[in-house]
């Protein structure tokens, strides 16, 4: 096999080898960098490598879900052939996996009219088989439904058919009911009039159910009725108000500067009171007279004596609900490093109107300048991904450009050393040679290693050999 090979083949080889020995250094650091640049490369590919987002397959309309909150959080992806399965870079996955269950996806799948309809069904299949089938579709819609409505993160639907009462007669038959539980999201609010919303767009869908037959319910149970709420009203508020003072110190003293903390209780009682407030504003008419005739032979007399006054009639209603605020409490924390003591005062009117706050009606604004503890601990934060990337780009660049302008010093070095070393050689066998010989043998060699060769000969004989180089000298 070596026979075949042309016989430039070793030769080149061969002339490689020899320039590697002599260049052992520049050669070594260009390996070292080819190194580091090939374990760089494998690592990144291997940890921007594509597996799987999820254990197990998912349904298209789950898959479907999941690709639109990757695209919006800018995350790469990449979905099957079936559109059962995600792809995503291995070192993003639990990152990914985190963001979507903190957003509650996938949502469970539940097939909805469309799907079951789809599905082949036997031609000897029971009708309550048919029935079963055409409830769970009517379930899915609803549920697919109540998703989309404003604050619901999540909804179960569970419709419980008309069913014969034996206790009532062969005829009569139990009313259809419906249960529905409700995920909400977080901070979000119902109002009765949504609850009662909901109720009639349940009972809609199916044959025979009424608003009364369905309840609804969420995860603690508390959604009985129309008129209850599922989250806390005051704790909601409270966070508002807190926030809201926050940002403000925030902004004017800058982050870190200020803490506040808001309390609010509410009264826990529903009240209603009538007010009616009568003001007379005096006489507005009067009118007196008498009268007096006869009719058919009798006579008569009448006296008439209208008086009218004028009054203002005002009735006023009050209720208070039980989540009213009765006490409002804000307390608020100054850097005195960063906050000066003039400033305090000011800073707590600021806060009571911000707060809406009435001392007079016994709510308390709290506002005081404390040294805060100097070694507060600070969170790490992460680069995002393509700063990352970016900075790894920059790195092995520069490491490339490094290592060439090593390998181009080490080179121009050892040029300068090879023309040094062939000048010294060239000028110890030329030493005992005439003027003429001299500049003969010089006139063919680069201007480098001629000047080098002239630089070893004493004054008078360079010039003599420069003459003849020049041509001015003459036998």
């Amino acid at each position: 096999m070596l026979a075949n090979l042309p016989p430039i083949v070793p030769r080149v080889l061969g002339q490689t080898v020899s320039w590697l020995v002599r260049r052992k250094t520049p050669a070594l650091a260009a390996g070292c960098a080819l190194s580091v640049l090939l374990i760089i490369v494998a690592v990144s590919s291997r940890m921007n490598a594509l597996t799987p987002l999820f254990a197990a397959p998912l349904h298209p309309s789950q898959t479907l879900e999941v690709e639109r909150a990757l695209t919006i959080w800018n995350e790469p992806f990449m979905a099957d052939a079936q559109h059962t399965q995600l792809f995503v870079p291995a070192l993003h996955r639990r990152d990914v996996l985190l963001r979507l269950t903190l957003a509650g996806l996938p949502h469970r799948f539940v097939p909805t009219t469309s799907e079951v309809l789809e599905q082949q069904e036997s031609a000897f299949a029971p009708q309550s088989s048919v029935d079963d089938r055409r409830r769970a579709g009517i379930e899915g819609d609803l549920v697919a439904g109540l998703r989309r409505s404003n604050g619901v993160a999540d909804a179960t639907v569970v419709i419980a058919p008309a069913v014969a009462d034996p206790l009532l007669g062969d005829d009569a038959r139990a009313p259809a009911s419906a249960s529905v539980q409700l995920v909400m999201q977080s901070g979000a609010v119902l109002s009765p009039s949504a609850i009662s919303g909901m109720k009639r767009f349940v009972a809609a869908a199916y044959p025979g159910l009424t608003p009364e037959r369905v309840v609804i319910v969420d995860g603690t149970g508390s959604l009985a009725g129309a008129s209850q709420v599922t989250v806390d009203r005051a704790g909601a508020r409270e966070q508002r108000l807190q926030s809201s003072i926050q940002s403000a110190l925030d902004e004017v003293f800058g982050a870190g500067a200020a803490i506040v903390r808001v309390s609010l209780r509410s009264s826990g009682l529903e009240r209603t009171s009538q007010s009616t407030r009568v003001t007379p504003h005096g006489l507005l008419e009067s009118d007196s007279g008498k009268e007096h005739g006869s009719d058919g032979g009798k006579h008569f007399e009448r006296d008439r004596d209208r008086t009218r006054y004028a009054y203002d009639t005002v009735v006023e209603h009050q209720a208070s609900h039980a989540d009213a605020v009765a006490h409002v409490a804000v307390a608020v924390f100054l850097d005195a490093r960063k906050v000066a003591a003039d400033q305090v005062a000011s800073v707590k009117d600021l806060v009571r109107a911000a707060a809406g706050a009435d001392l007079a009606a016994g709510d308390d604004v709290a506002v005081q300048a404390l040294p805060f503890a100097a070694d507060q601990s600070v969170t790490p934060r992460r680069l995002p991904a393509n700063v990352s990337r970016f900075v790894a780009v920059a790195l092995i660049a520069l490491s490339l450009c490094a290592g060439g302008w090593y390998l181009r010093s080490s080179h121009i070095t050892t040029q300068m050393n090879e023309r040094q070393t062939a000048a010294a050689m060239l000028g110890v066998a030329l030493e005992r040679e005439l003027p003429q010989t001299t500049a003969y043998v010089l006139s063919s060699m680069p201007p480098t290693v001629r000047a080098n060769v002239l630089r070893e000969y004493p004054p008078e004989l360079r010039q003599q050999i420069e003459r003849h180089m020049n041509g001015h000298a003459h036998g």
